[in-house]
């Protein structure tokens, strides 16, 4: 089985890549399902249903989101509606945004149980509304319910995806870092779990990790102490991995990185 984890979907440029590459992509690799982070796809913030029903029309079978999960109003009504989307699972109880959606789910695909599991890091600034994806990750290991088990770990440090990683190794099929838009050079199969620690950015190729220079780079040189998240138009990129998995042990056989830019 050849699974496609896109990474995060950024805004137009996002949307444009994936209608431009993701067809060809499939028919090259014989993808079987595709998985895709789609929390930055609306105006750099959020998902909304025009572009849910936009990157599903465009052969996106299940989302995964993040911090940004929760900028967009409508997302409550497709969280709580629709069978192919995830949230970050590990929201405190007590915060009115977890009673909508959950955070795994288990989905049969050519015969196989496939658990996706989306995680938000300790590290992400979200104003301490998050739990201990360590310990929540632990819990959700306690289903042992799938024959393959994907997890996106929504982190901002390399550091924590790594350790996240090295803990549960040999407990999930894979474990796929996103939200620092940057693809790293490290995607490997260890000890039966398939890694890398960010799959990258599918959006504007000439942003800062997609959004317009300008006001960060003022930030940068001292010059203000903010910056406005305006997506950046032009070019885009496309980031993903794709997962083979062995059809008889169930186990990550090849890990392959995709960059693909518009020319």
């Amino acid at each position: 089985m050849n699974i496609l984890f896109i990474g995060d979907i950024f805004g137009e440029a996002g949307k444009k890549a994936v209608k431009a590459e993701l067809e060809k992509i499939k028919i090259k690799y014989k993808i079987d399902f595709t998985i895709a982070n789609a929390e930055n796809t609306t105006l750099a913030r959020g998902l909304n249903w025009n572009d849910y029903n936009e990157l599903k029309s465009y052969g996106i079978d299940f989302f995964t989101m993040g911090n940004h999960t929760w900028h967009k109003e409508e997302i409550l009504e497709i969280l709580s509606s629709q069978k192919n989307i995830i949230r970050p699972a590990n929201i405190i109880d007590s915060e009115e945004i977890s009673k909508y959606g959950v955070g795994t789910k288990l989905v049969n695909v050519k015969n196989k149980k496939i658990r996706i599991t989306n995680l938000l890091g300790s590290t992400v600034h979200f104003k301490e509304r998050q739990t201990n994806p360590f310990i929540n990750m632990n819990e959700i290991l306690n289903k042992k319910d799938w024959d393959i088990h994907i997890v996106d770990f929504h982190s901002e440090t390399t550091s924590e995806k790594n350790a996240f990683f090295l803990n549960f190794k040999n407990r999930v099929s894979a474990i796929f870092g996103t939200h620092t838009h940057v693809q790293t050079n490290d995607h490997k199969i260890y000890d039966n779990t398939a890694y890398i620690t960010d799959v990258g950015m599918t959006g504007p190729m000439y942003g800062v990790i997609g959004a317009k220079p300008d006001t960060i780079i003022t930030m940068f040189k001292g010059e203000s102490d903010r910056f406005r998240l305006e997506e950046q138009k032009g070019l885009y990129q496309f980031c993903a991995v794709v997962l083979t998995i062995d059809d008889k042990t169930n186990k990550p056989i090849k890990l392959k990185n995709l960059i693909i830019y518009e020319k």
